[in-house]
């Protein structure tokens, strides 16, 4: 009866926390940029000698992405790309001088998190002043769709190689001397190999630009890269293990442990881990997240797969509360990294049904325990029902962007010149990039004027007009709204608002972060 409980216990949990572990995976972390020359969404009247992209973090360029389009689509030669400034720099040298009108600079990196981001800057020259509408090209390589059975096969086979024997030395010291055990380990570190391998191929084909521009160039360039050194170790240490596995001779167990210290290294730096954003902290929370996760469910493998029961069940218990308390603490710090501000929690797609899946992994494992100390039937009935919840929840939480990445608001704010003029100002996101400033003034006087101008220290911007449409009556209320406003940078930015009525100019301002 004991044994019956405890499996169909691990059965259920095993499903559900790896379905947690390969939904955290696909959630998206970028680099970003934090500043641009020209500043995009400005006019300059001399043509730019270069383009420039900061980023907050190095990343490396895809072979033949940059790019400088025209208005009317037209390709610009370019002299020179290069990237510099301890590779957080993209620069764009143009071939000839650009000539008057609207421009689009693109550009595709590999960030250090191994996610694909496209840059931008959009900008006019001369006597063209009205930006430019320019269609980007979506498509995706057939590389993009390897990307996630890649890395399901890995965490796959990091849980039933490095796991499964993670969690035999801390509970069953006997279990790789067992045959059964060997054959389930040999097939975790080929699944582990063949997905790692997998993922650099997609690094290499995502580096040149698809699977038909693959060259030696973006082959070395991966290689030597932080994550692709970790990858290529990991393969090759555990195609050794697959042929020695751990309890099959002498020093094989040493080999075992090296192979499941490289494997978390190489699927933390392979995710969110690898990122320069909250460096070291990110890397650190990543690999006790796996980690955790590695030895809670490799645990059960073993009671699964190896020992067909649950020997030294207290002892176990005891380990995997440790364990999961780890991968719990490490998720918390990774949450707090990825969502902000702590609006994005209930404000966001991504927050509210994170919030969800938290409650219903709190309930599953609450019905675990109920079910581990005194089993009924009805009990585990419940539990399957939020297990699958749990499931359904992942599956969404896998397809939207992480809620730093996606959080914004309105802002609705009044300014009163005095004399009863009063003007409502309103800006539909606070998120850099497009936005929609919108001035409404209750009155139909059509001699009233008004002009707005953006500042930012922050963003070393000291004047950034901004185009209003003409006056229109909507209610009895005079109504304007910016045309073609892109806000370039995060940070504090002033609002001054120019007012011209029947009481003379008067200027007032307000302030709002940009994200």
């Amino acid at each position: 009866m004991v044994v019956v409980r405890v499996r169909s216990f691990s059965v259920l949990l095993f499903g559900v926390v790896t379905a947690l572990l390969l939904g955290s995976g696909l959630a998206s972390a970028h680099a970003s940029l934090i500043s641009t020359s020209p500043t995009t969404g400005t006019h300059v009247d001399k043509a730019p000698s270069e383009l420039v992209l900061q980023l907050n973090e190095p990343v490396t360029l895809i072979e033949g992405s940059a790019q400088l389009i025209d208005g009317d689509g037209g390709v610009a030669e370019l002299a020179e790309v290069r990237v510099d400034d301890g590779q957080r720099r993209i620069v764009l040298l143009p071939a000839e001088e650009i000539a008057d009108g609207a421009y689009l600079a693109t550009a595709r990196v590999v960030s250090a998190d191994t996610h694909v981001v496209s840059l931008s800057i959009q900008f006019t020259v001369g006597s063209v002043t009205a930006q430019g509408s320019f269609a980007t090209d979506s498509g995706r390589g057939v590389e993009q769709y390897l990307n996630y059975p890649s890395k399901t096969l890995a965490y796959l086979g990091l849980v039933f190689s490095s796991g499964l024997l993670l969690a035999s030395l801390w509970v069953w010291r006997s279990a790789p001397g067992l045959v059964r055990f060997r054959w389930v380990y040999r097939i975790g570190a080929g699944a582990l190999a063949a997905g790692l391998a997998g993922r650099l191929f997609v690094l290499v084909a995502q580096q040149s630009g698809g699977v038909d521009r693959i060259s030696f160039g973006s082959v070395r360039t991966v290689s030597t890269a932080p994550n692709g050194v970790a990858i290529a170790v990991a393969v090759v240490v555990s195609v050794v293990a697959i042929v020695v596995p751990p309890g099959r001779g002498r020093g094989s167990g040493a080999l075992g442990v090296v192979q499941a210290a490289v494997a978390v290294v190489a699927v933390t730096l392979g995710g969110h881990g690898g990122s320069a954003g909250g460096w070291p902290w990110s890397f650190l929370a990543t690999v006790l997240h796996v980690y955790g996760i590695t030895v809670w469910l490799g645990g059960l493998a073993v009671m699964l797969l190896v020992l067909r029961a649950a020997p030294q069940l207290r002892r176990w218990h005891v380990v995997a509360v440790v364990h999961v308390g780890l991968a719990v603490v490490a998720g918390l710090v990774l949450s707090l990294l990825q969502i902000r501000p702590i609006g994005a929690l209930w404000g966001t797609a991504y927050g509210l049904v994170l919030l969800a899946k938290v409650f219903v992994v709190v309930v599953v494992v609450g019905l675990g325990y109920l079910a581990f100390r005194h089993f009924r039937r009805r009990t585990l009935l419940v539990e399957s029902v939020a297990a699958v919840s749990v499931l359904a929840l992942t599956s969404v939480l896998s397809t939207l962007a992480p809620a730093k990445d996606v959080y914004t608001t309105d802002i609705a704010t009044t300014l009163d010149f005095g004399s009863s003029e009063v003007l409502d100002i309103g800006i539909d996101s606070i998120r850099r990039g497009p936005q929609q400033l919108t001035i409404s003034y209750p009155s139909t006087d059509g001699s009233v004027s008004v002009s707005v101008d953006l500042s930012s220290s922050a963003a070393n911007v000291a004047r950034l007009p901004v185009a209003l449409t003409g006056a229109t009556d909507e209610g009895g209320d005079l109504v304007w709204r910016s045309d073609g406003l892109i806000v370039p940078a995060p940070g504090e930015w002033k609002v001054t608002v120019r007012f011209d009525g029947s009481h003379g100019p008067k200027v007032a301002s307000f302030y709002y972060d940009a994200l």
